[in-house]
């Protein structure tokens, strides 16, 4: 028990000596004969309520931030201030601190984190990677509830990766997980930044309180010195005034400077310059915001001892990133983009990308999400009405919200730019909108959908059901070649 509370003021309210405990959870489902139960009050859970569960599951432990009744008392009830935000330390406590034989890559903003993850693991190889799409940890894939795992999580999968041999973990870190303390228990090797654009402010209220929560990265880094971060953005300056002494990217003037050389429909040709030399290479990642992320993954791995020659070999050949400019390829003779995008500056990235690309019209498709900031949903909008020729709006993830109600927010924006009627619909079911999309797609259309990407499930109400964008492009694609409708 000294060791589990080691530098963190607990009270006890119930002791039990020697007893060995098998593991340690938060969930009380998972609990098992000889486990320590933490009770973590939640946003819509209160944990204090299953403290009984877990004892009939086998705790031998409990965990708890508010005074409770000692309904066993062969069982060792412990208080601590905050068990949220002490969860992380509690489990590192208990697992002998298993980060610590990793080294950290952190990477926050609001946009490329995910594919800056998969950008470093492909240079690094021996990584793990948490992220929006997934949880990995050598060749096992966990499914990934939040882009930011919990604490608790965090430190069991660096136990993982630790005994598979991994020498480091990349993970993208939000701003909820910076701000709620998931992260409390790590010291960061490198931090980078991506950007920052308005998202997440139902929960931050203003960009100054969501840029404070991103920072918050930076102060957990070991060295000072080990950030990257883009200065072609006003947010990464503010950055630079903070801390100093980064690495920076930019397509202007920084440390790495990166430039689009030319385009294909399959991939861009980009040049690299860094300490004082150029270095060119074909990447099948699209646009100028994927460069940034290109240059961003290039600026960790040289903080990491990686040389620049091995970096652009493993950029050469890098994948594509599920749900990241994701083309969908039936033999059509028009384009279909599956993106993430969801953000008004997600949106506008993607667009600029396909009109480098377009040879005739862009039909976008694309929703906002309920339960969500309700101000971005115009915006998003506006840059539809912008960059496309035909603009579909329908419902992302709809939530408890009424999406006929979400859609007013959107077609208010759509009107707000100026777009004639004939050129946007309103369809509430998604299924529908991408069927009518794909319908109205010619030779050397660009058909985007945006707004889910990699995600395989919609939220309506409080339930989730399957739904794939990906899956019902294809559906469709091979539908319109059925009924002819495709050269």
């Amino acid at each position: 028990m000294e060791k589990l509370f080691s530098n963190i003021e607990h009270e006890i309210l119930n002791e039990i000596k020697n007893i060995k405990y098998t593991g340690i959870e938060y969930d009380s489902r998972k609990i098992k004969k000889g486990n320590i139960f933490l009770a973590v009050e939640g946003f819509q859970v209160d944990g204090h309520k299953y403290i009984e569960s877990a004892i009939k599951n086998g705790a031998e432990m409990i965990i708890v931030s508010k005074k409770v009744e000692i309904i066993n008392p062969e069982i060792a009830y412990i208080k601590v201030k905050d068990t949220r935000k002490l969860m992380g330390k509690i489990t590192s406590n208990f697992y002998n601190w298993p980060q610590k034989n990793l080294k950290i890559v952190g990477i926050t903003g609001t946009n490329g984190k995910t594919t800056t993850t998969y950008l470093l693991e492909e240079i690094l190889e021996k990584a793990a990677r948490f992220g929006t799409i997934e949880y990995k940890i050598g060749d096992e894939i966990i499914e990934a509830p939040n882009t930011t795992p919990e604490s608790m999580d965090i430190v069991k999968m660096c136990k993982k990766a630790v005994e598979k041999n991994l020498k480091y973990l990349i993970m993208e870190v939000s701003s909820h997980a910076l701000e709620l303390g998931r992260v409390d228990m790590l010291d960061f090797d490198i931090a980078m930044f991506t950007n920052l654009t308005q998202d997440h402010l139902d929960f931050h209220e203003n960009m100054d309180n969501y840029f404070g929560a991103k920072i918050k990265l930076f102060d957990k880094l070991k060295d000072k010195k080990n950030g990257v971060v883009n200065i072609d953005d006003e947010w990464g300056n503010k950055i630079i005034e903070k801390y100093g002494e980064v690495k920076t990217y930019s397509m202007k003037k920084g440390d790495i400077v990166g430039e689009i050389i030319t385009y294909t429909n399959h991939n861009m040709k980009v040049k690299i310059k860094y300490a004082k030399k150029e270095y060119e290479f074909i990447t099948p990642l699209m646009g100028k915001f994927n460069l940034y992320n290109i240059m961003n993954a290039f600026g960790g791995a040289i903080e990491l001892g990686i040389k620049p020659e091995e970096i652009v070999s493993k950029l050469e050949n890098s994948k594509k990133v599920p749900g990241r400019f994701e083309t969908i390829n039936e033999g059509q003779n028009y384009m279909v983009v599956v993106d993430y995008a969801h953000t008004d500056d997600g949106l506008k990235n993607i667009l600029e990308a396909l009109v480098e690309l377009k040879n005739n019209k862009i039909i976008t498709i694309f929703g906002a999400g309920g339960d969500r900031d309700i101000t971005k949903r115009p915006k998003m909008a506006k840059v539809a009405a912008k960059y496309s020729d035909f603009v579909i709006a329908t419902s992302d993830n709809p939530r408890t919200e009424n999406p006929e109600l979400i859609l007013k927010d959107v077609e208010n924006g759509l009107k707000e730019s100026g777009i004639s009627k004939n050129r946007y619909e309103v369809i509430v079911a998604r299924e529908e909108a991408i069927e009518y999309g794909i319908s109205l797609a010619k030779k050397d259309d660009i058909v985007l959908i945006a707004g889910k990407g990699h995600e395989t499930y919609q939220i309506i109400g409080k339930e989730k059901i399957h739904f794939d964008d990906r899956e019902i492009a294809r559906k469709n694609i091979k539908m319109a070649k059925d009924k002819g409708g495709v050269e």
